[in-house]
Parts: structure tokens; sequence; C-alpha cells
């Protein structure tokens, strides 16, 4: 199983996977189109001033898949009596990572039709991380599932058996907090991304 996030301590961050930049933008492996590598993803998706606010970063991109990494802060936390972050919070985190999945095949913005969040524990004090892949895509409309896992936090431990030449399997040691699934327009589709395409949520 792919994983692109490395863990030290407490520290979350981003590993790029030896993809090759040419332009910002990679080519795909059946077809001329082109899709956003890593770096370039990470500077589109905090294009929006709430997704800056958030402080989100890409962590993993290929065709139909992308992972968002969203750091802790205090100012997340929406019930501090557990303390949790926000349901709201999760929420838009789902959003944007199905939409930027969606980005890599259609490189638009990708208005979100409908969206169901199934939230399954609190998400504590920890960094977040939301995979989402395309289960199903057509010329009008993409299909995304995404899962919501929390890493470590301090002191809690990390088999070694968990952790490759490409860091920590989010899927292996993190807990799941939430899934969603996303419904998006897909009919501005194009080859290649023009100056004020990037993903949304």
């Amino acid at each position: 199983m792919i994983s692109s996030l490395r863990i030290w301590g407490s520290t979350s961050k981003r590993l790029v996977q030896g993809i090759k930049h040419d332009g910002g933008f990679v080519s795909s492996d059946d077809g001329p189109e082109r899709m956003p590598d890593l770096e370039t993803l990470d500077d589109l998706i905090r294009i929006p001033n709430f997704h800056d606010w958030l402080s989100l970063r890409a962590a993993h991109v290929e065709k139909e898949r992308a992972m968002i990494l969203l750091p802790y802060r205090e100012e997340l936390i929406g019930n501090p009596m557990i303390p949790a972050i926000h349901g709201g919070i999760l929420a838009g985190l789902i959003d944007l990572a199905g939409g930027a999945a969606a980005f890599t095949i259609t490189n638009a913005p990708t208005p979100t039709i409908d969206l169901r969040v199934d939230y399954i524990r609190p998400a504590l004090e920890k960094d977040t991380v939301a995979d989402a892949r395309i289960v199903n895509s057509g010329s009008t409309i993409a299909f995304v599932d995404v899962e919501v896992f929390q890493l470590p936090g301090e002191g809690e431990p990390v088999r070694a058996e968990d952790i490759g030449p490409d860091g920590v399997d989010v899927h292996e040691v993190g807990k799941l907090v939430a899934t969603g699934r996303a419904t998006y327009s897909t009919k501005g589709a194009k080859p290649q991304p023009g100056p004020d395409d990037h993903p949304i949520g």
C-alpha cells in the first residue's frame, strides 16, 4: 500500500516520492492528459482563504487519488469537553480531499454535488489525514470515497513493521475517525489546467 507520510516523533512531514517535475505537472500513464505533481498540488490547495487558514498540506497524489494533511492546532477544537476537532472542519477536509482527487482527472475546479459524512469517533488533538480515491467517474460526475485517519500522537508507539521505505502507512497506524462519500461535477475537464484552475471544496 502506498504511503506518503513519514513521522518523526509527533511531527508529520511531506515525502515527495521521486516524481519528476515538469512545469508542475506530470503526464498520466494512459494518455496525453497531465495532472499536478505533489509540490504543485500542495500550492494549489491553499489558494482559497479557508484552505490556507487550515494550513492544509498535500501528502500524496496520483491519478484518481489524493491525500491531504490537516495539522492540528487549538483553533480547530469544536467540543472543548473531550476535546475534539469540530465536525465541520472534518467535513471540509473530506470535501477538499475529494475535490483534489477529482482534480487529478479534470485539471479544473470540480463543484461538489453531494457530500455525506459518517463520524466514527471523536477526532482528538492530533494531525489528521484524509485519503480520497475516485471509485467511478464519467464525463459529468465523479464519485469519491474518503477515509479520515488521525496519526499517532507524541509518545504513542509505532510498530517497526509499519515503517517502510516510504514512511508510515496511515492505514496501519492511524485511527479511522470519519468516512465520506462525495460526488463532483467533472463537466469542466481539460487536458491541462489554466492559470485560475485549482481544487475547490
